[in-house]
């Protein structure tokens, strides 16, 4: 039965004094974040009720939590029990206005709020820190892995309060998940579902269940949950890893090739690739509440949140070395087969071997599948109370949350060197590279190398927490309805290993070798072998050509290139990285990219909330929050000191700052529970990334220079704005528009400074805070709408809509090709999404479209291009039908275009990425008992 919402209709008198005041307010306030009315009035009770279900209680319970939030803040609740909207939180997070969503393999991965960067972002679970999974250590949460099926509601809060956790730049996505006091009747609810993938054309199951209870005379309640899925991720890729301009004339020194004469060196591709990507990826997930509630004035509760998902990875790459030559060699470039495009963009070019050059520096063509697994774990527990004591609340929480990322890579690859020639044609309508070879990539014929790597990472976040907050609340009538104080402490620990190992074949020198640059600066600790380059040769061919195969399907067999191309090529997959022999890594691990960096946390806040009349209700919260951050940053020092080089020194760093942010929020109920304006005035904070702040020291004695991170790091500041005005036409019905403003400091980039190290001057390169201010200014609007007032048949339609427009000024990198303006990284000035619904008699149906305008990537890519993300709009729908009170069924299609993902190196003549993941289609059952 799916879960039910009695509302107040709204009342319908509208004053003309309170819309002049209205207008009069929204012109003056100072911008703050409004709050909302916590209780429905008396009078409002007493009117008559509507009832709504299914979807249209998913989207009363969301303005229910927008319009009554102290803060600015957008929501998605589940239409019941294990039927959340999309397939993923990241995914439901894109339909909400100001957020843009970034894809992995497909699914929704890590979000943009305003334009802010997903590191700027932060995550809460119940109040308590979602922790990142990124391999490399990071700050960015991959929502993939936290499974939907949990969660009641989502907010995503865009403006603070002084008593919220800092450290969301962007805004705070709010994860908070059943609870066993929702409904004091059991339940148990589960769902059975297949996912059919287009690129892999195989289906997978997902599982998941749900139950609650309560019993000892409804004080104690008890949730448990879990949810099982095992997912065949498959995604084809046509990259040109970059784009160069190529030195025809290496002896005169910088005379770029100028094949279309117009004054501007040409770009040549750099790394064609073809890649199949396959992510076996199976996820499990628990979740387990329990709670006590003695009396109205008490509640206890301990929660816990386990999540693992292992990724088996077979991710197969043909690619080209096409960078080959040295200084006075000459490029390789046929020179008679050159044509260029738009944009200097060569569109069709030939790559000639030079056979006089060294082996490392001639044309090849490479095999190479990226093997392995990567072992995702987070757990999140907290301990909580609330208590209170007449007019006095006590609530503290004690938490602990830890995350694992362990990447197993393993590489089997390849090399084809020496080939006589390569060709790459672009004159394609996706200006995808259409690889042309000398021979069959199916064969082994002409390979003489083969290499296999093993190069494990790990990657470990724990953070320790306790919160305790003081809330009084007078009950006189006054102007103070709240005065609000607490402490905060969190100690977040980021560690770091990384360890390599490499086994080659080589058939040109005919050697067999293991290099473990696992130590300090990598040797050579085996030579297994020395024989003939064609016994070596033979020997490698007959392992690929007895433990290679041709893969599962073709290359790019969704979505479109507008070419054929090389659809099939030989797959070197776990059994030939075996045949080989995969070396064992574990020694030391490598000294640089092994560290620790530490955070600790104390904050103190005092913040008040106010209402008072002018005709019509305003209210308000006001207040400041004290942050004192100390960092430490432990690891190593590389000194390349000829003859005697690698040496290791231990290095420690300390950092410290202290930051206030206050933090003022406004609203005005210009028409009770219909017409309501806000204004929000705040400051806020994002900390660097971990890998910004750790050593990683390399010194060179002989160069006097030398490069580390930087523990002394400030955070990102920024001080946000909203004006914003919200009309509810009735219950599941609304408008709304706010403009923002962000103005953002404290940037983080790289530069160079002298420091004096064991007596020594070097020359030292390291991040460090600039000077320069961005600011980004934008409108939201949106709009939810229910067509009850249309007769039947027609009452069932609904449409829901919301766009973003924003733009950026002050942000200082510049294209490095042209010296044009860059804008801010990560920003798409539009973005919309737009959904149509229809539900009727236990039927419903909802179409969505979500798009994004193009954002850029990085400022200084390969080849020193910018690179950007292209506009990208994908189109899902989904259909359920109750079969019974407590049985239904549904289908969900995703992707129902076949939309693919492109990139390029600032222009769309120069695709860095053209990827496909098909559709994607969701079948099967819910029950609940």
């Amino acid at each position: 039965m799916a879960i039910s919402f009695a509302c107040a209709s709204f009342r319908n008198g509208v004053s003309s004094r309170a819309i002049v005041a209205a207008a009069m307010l929204l012109g003056a306030a100072v911008p703050g974040a409004a709050l909302a009315q916590e209780t429905t009035t008396q009078a409002d009770q007493d009117e008559d009720t509507i009832v709504v279900t299914g979807i249209r209680a998913s989207l009363a319970g969301a303005l229910d939590a927008k319009r009554d939030s102290a803060l600015v803040i957008d929501a998605i609740t589940a239409e019941d029990i294990g039927k959340f909207p999309d397939k993923n939180i990241g995914e439901a997070l894109q339909r909400v206005t100001g957020v843009q969503l970034t894809r992995g393999a497909g699914e929704g991965q890590n979000i943009s709020i305003r334009g802010a960067a997903p590191e700027l972002t932060r995550v809460e679970i119940n109040g308590q820190t979602a922790l990142s999974t990124q391999v490399g250590s990071g700050r960015q949460v991959d929502f993939r892995e936290l499974p939907a099926e949990f969660v009641q509601r989502l907010e995503v809060v865009k403006s603070v309060s002084a008593d919220m956790t800092e450290g969301g730049l962007g805004g705070t996505v709010r994860i908070i998940t059943r609870r066993p006091f929702d409904s004091k009747e059991g339940f148990l609810a589960g769902s059975v579902q297949g996912v059919y993938g287009q690129v892999g054309k195989t289906w997978d199951p997902k599982l998941a269940v749900i139950g609650s209870k309560v019993f000892a005379q409804d004080t104690i309640g008890v949730l448990v949950s879990a949810t099982y899925e095992n997912r065949s991720l498959y995604y084809d890729q046509a990259r040109t890893t970059g784009w160069r301009r190529i030195d025809g004339s290496p002896a005169a020194g910088n005379q770029f090739y100028d094949f279309n004469a117009d004054g501007q060196g040409d770009f040549f591709p750099d790394i064609p690739r073809n890649i199949i990507n396959r992510e076996k990826t199976e996820r499990y997930a628990f979740n387990g509440i329990l709670e006590y509630r003695p009396s109205d004035d008490f509640k206890t509760w301990i929660d816990a949140t386990y999540t693992t998902g292992v990724q088996t990875l077979d991710s197969q790459f043909l690619q080209l070395t096409t960078a080959i030559g040295a200084a006075g060699a000459g490029s390789g470039v046929d020179i008679p087969t050159v044509k260029i495009g738009p944009d200097d963009t060569t569109s069709f070019v030939r790559f000639n071997n030079i056979s006089t050059l060294a082996v490392p520096s001639q044309l090849a063509v490479s095999l190479r599948n990226i093997l392995g697994q990567i072992d995702r774990k987070t757990f999140n527990s907290q301990f909580g109370y609330d208590w209170t004591l007449g007019k006095l609340k006590i609530s503290g929480r004690a938490s602990y949350a830890r995350s694992r990322a362990y990447n197993n890579e393993i590489n089997a690859t390849g090399d084809y060197l020496g080939v006589s020639s390569l060709t790459i044609d672009y004159r394609n309508p996706q200006q995808g590279p259409n690889i042309i070879l000398p021979f069959d990539p199916t064969k082994v014929a002409g390979m003489n190398r083969l290499t296999v790597l093993r190069q494990p990472r790990y990657n470990f976040q724990t953070e320790y927490g306790a919160k305790l907050d003081f809330d009084y609340r007078p009950d006189d009538g006054g102007f103070l309805t709240s005065l609000k104080a607490g402490f905060e402490a969190r100690n977040l620990s980021s560690d770091s290993e990384l360890f390599s190992v490499t086994k080659v074949l080589n058939g040109f020198s005919g050697t067999t070798t293991v290099s473990n640059t696992s130590t300090f600066g990598g040797r050579t600790d085996v030579v297994q072998s020395t024989t003939t380059p064609a016994s070596l040769t033979a020997q490698l061919q007959n392992i690929v050509q007895q433990n290679a195969s041709l893969g599962d399907h073709n290359f790019f067999n969704t979505g479109t290139l507008g070419f054929a191309g090389i659809q099939r090529f030989l797959n070197l997959g776990n059994e030939v990285a075996a045949a080989v022999g995969i070396p064992d890594p574990f020694g030391s691990p490598l000294p640089l990219d092994t560290w620790e960096v530490t955070d600790k946390n104390l904050a103190g806040y005092l913040q008040a909330q106010f209402r008072f009349d002018l005709g019509f209700e305003v209210s308000g919260v006001i207040g400041a929050r004290v942050v004192n951050t100390k960092t430490t940053s432990s690891g190593n020092r590389l000194i390349t000191n000829a003859p005697n080089p690698n040496v290791l020194v231990p290095v420690n760093f300390v950092g410290e700052y202290t930051e206030f942010l206050p933090t003022l929020n406004l609203r005005a109920e210009f028409i009770p529970n219909r017409l309501i304006g806000r204004a929000t005035a705040t400051e806020v904070l994002a900390r660097p990334q971990q890998g910004q702040l750790a050593p990683s020291f390399r010194t060179d004695v002989v160069g006097r220079t030398g490069s580390r991170g930087n523990p002394g790091l400030a955070p990102f500041r920024a001080r946000q704005y909203d004006l914003g005005l919200e009309y509810y036409i009735n219950r599941t019905s609304f408008v709304s528009v706010t403009g923002f403003k962000k103005v953002i400091d404290s940037f983080i980039f790289n530069t160079t400074q002298p420091e004096t190290i064991d007596g020594i001057l070097y020359t030292i390169t390291l991040p460090v805070n600039g000077t320069q201010v961005v600011t980004i200014d934008g409108v939201e609007a949106g709009a939810q709408v229910s067509f009850d007032f249309l007769p039947a048949p027609f009452d069932g339609f609904g449409a829901l809509a919301n766009v973003t427009y924003q733009k950026d000024k002050g942000f200082e990198s510049r294209d490095l090709i042209t010296g044009g303006p860059l804008p801010f990284p990560g920003l798409s000035k539009t973005a919309y999404n737009a959904s149509l619904f229809y539900e009727k008699g236990g039927f419903s149906i909802r179409g969505s479209y979500n798009w994004r305008d193009k954002y850029l990537i990085t400022p200084t890519g390969r080849g020193n291009n910018p690179e950007f993300g292209e506009a990208y709009g994908q189109f899902d729908a989904s259909a359920s039908f109750q079969l019974t009170p407590n049985v239904s069924v549904f289908l969900d299609a995703v992707n129902i275009t076949d939309a693919t993902r492109k990139e390029n190196a600032n222009s769309i003549y120069r695709r860095t990425l053209i990827e496909t993941f098909g559709r994607r289609i969701y079948g099967g059952v819910r029950v609940r008992l």
